[in-house]
């Protein structure tokens, strides 16, 4: 059993404010007319803003997420979601 400290719920929170900044910082970026956009390279999958900031894969899934955000079916198949849009609800 592992006995926690009482630092290490404050790392964790801390872990998830810097994750819950970075979201709120690309989809404020696609609020001012970014587009998110999903690429395939040889050495994977990366997410890029239209402006050329790249995004982390975690961050992307959250900022995906978001209510705010819409897919915009541009994908090779129908099935492939690779561009999203900020979108007022």
């Amino acid at each position: 059993m592992t006995m926690h400290t009482p630092a290490s719920p404050r790392a964790m929170r801390r872990h998830l404010d810097r994750r819950r900044h970075s979201a709120a910082r690309v989809i404020s970026e696609m609020s001012r007319g970014a587009v998110l956009h999903l690429t395939f390279t040889k050495s994977g999958t990366n997410f890029v803003l239209s402006n050329g900031t790249p995004v982390s894969t975690d961050i992307a899934l959250l900022v995906v997420n978001d209510v705010r955000v819409v897919s915009v079916n541009d994908g090779l198949f129908p099935t492939t979601l690779q561009t999203w849009r900020y979108c007022e609800p």
